[in-house]
C-alpha cells in the first residue's frame, strides 16, 4: 500500500454512472487529465450530461481522447444491458450515481423510499451485474477496476437517512462480495466512503435535512468536490481497496471493522478498543438529544 501507481488510467476506457455532476463529473475530469483514452458519462438528465461532457473535453490532453455520454435510468437493468452492450471495452467503472433526501422516516413518501432503493442501490447493482458479463469474457494482461460509491453513513447511520444510508450499508455488503466474485476476470473492487462535500446534492439535501439531523451531524464544512476527488484518486494510486476522505469517516470506521479492507489496520484495531468503550456512552447521549427533540415537537404541537 506504500507504492503509487497501482491505479494507471493511461489509454483505459472508463465508464462512470451518476457522471453528470458532483463527483462523478469531477472523476471524469480528472482522468482525462490522467490520460485515459475514453471515459463515457451516463446519467439521466441529457443537458446536464452534454454540459459535462464539454467542460471535460477542454481538458483533453490529445486529440484522440474520448469523452461521451449516455443518457439513461439504471435503476432499469434492461438500460444497463443495453449500455453496456454498447461499449466496445471496458477497464474502469465508477459507480456515483445517489440521491439523499433526509427526512425523517414516517415524512418520507412510498415515492422517496423506492427512490431511494431505485437510485442508491439497483443503480449500482445492475449496472456491476451487466458490466461484470460483458467484462468475465474478456481477458486482459493489466487490471481492472469497480470503484463504489458509498458514504460514511454506512459506517454510521443515524436519524434521518432512513431513505440514504440503508442502501449504501448495501453497497459496502455488495463490494465486499465482489471483491471475491471478481477474482478470475482480474478486477479489483474498492469502495468509498465519502463524508460531506460541497456538491449540487449537498446543497439540496440541506433543504430538506431535519434539525435534530444536522444536531447529530454537528457543525458540516464539506470538502470542495476537487478535494475530494483527489483523496479518492491517491488511494486508488496506492491500491487501497477502502477510502475515506475524511479523518472522522475513518475513526468511524475502526468501531465496525468486520471482514473489509482496512486502512492502517493495526491503528485501527488499538483505537477500535477505546471507541467501542466510548460509543454506549455517546448513544445515551444522542438518544437524550432525540427524546428531548420529539418532546419539543409534540410541545409545539400542542401549543398551535
Amino acid at each position: 500500500m506504500l507504492f503509487s501507481g497501482q491505479f494507471d488510467v493511461v489509454g483505459k476506457k472508463i465508464v462512470i454512472t451518476g457522471g453528470s455532476q458532483g463527483l462523478g463529473a469531477e472523476l471524469g475530469k480528472q482522468l482525462i487529465i490522467r490520460g485515459a483514452a475514453k471515459v463515457s458519462l451516463i446519467a439521466r438528465t441529457e443537458s446536464k450530461l452534454k454540459e459535462t461532457v464539454l467542460e471535460i473535453s477542454s481538458f483533453k490532453q490529445n486529440q484522440n481522447q474520448i469523452v461521451d455520454f449516455l443518457a439513461a435510468d439504471i435503476s432499469s437493468y434492461e438500460s444497463c444491458s443495453k449500455i453496456v452492450d454498447s461499449l466496445d471495452e471496458i477497464d474502469v467503472v465508477f459507480f456515483c450515481a445517489g440521491s439523499s433526501i433526509p427526512k425523517l422516516f414516517l415524512d418520507l413518501t412510498p415515492k422517496e423510499l423506492s427512490n431511494g432503493v431505485n437510485i442508491n442501490y439497483n443503480t449500482a447493482l445492475y449496472f456491476a451485474h451487466a458490466a461484470l458479463l460483458k467484462m468475465k469474457n474478456k481477458k486482459v494482461d493489466h487490471k481492472r477496476h469497480f470503484i463504489f460509491c458509498s458514504s460514511v453513513l454506512a459506517i454510521y447511520p443515524f436519524i434521518g437517512y432512513g431513505q440514504y444510508a440503508p442502501l449504501k450499508s448495501a453497497l459496502r455488503s455488495l463490494a465486499d462480495i465482489l471483491r471475491h466474485e471478481t477474482i478470475p476476470f482480474n478486477i479489483k473492487v474498492h469502495c468509498v466512503y465519502p463524508g460531506n462535500f460541497a456538491s449540487e446534492g449537498f446543497i439540496e439535501e440541506e433543504k430538506t435535512k431535519p434539525e435534530i439531523t444536522k444536531q447529530i451531524e454537528g457543525p458540516s464544512s464539506p470538502i470542495p468536490v476537487e478535494d475530494c476527488t483527489k483523496i479518492v484518486l491517491w488511494f486508488l494510486d496506492r491500491g487501497y481497496e477502502t477510502i475515506f476522505t475524511d479523518v472522522i469517516g475513518w475513526i468511524l470506521s475502526c468501531t465496525t471493522l468486520g471482514m473489509s479492507p482496512r486502512v492502517l489496520s493495526i491503528v485501527q484495531i488499538f483505537l477500535s478498543l477505546v471507541l467501542n468503550i466510548i460509543a454506549p456512552f455517546y448513544t445515551l447521549f444522542t438518544n437524550y438529544e432525540i427524546k428531548n427533540y420529539f418532546i419539543k415537537q409534540i410541545d409545539n404541537s400542542k401549543d398551535k
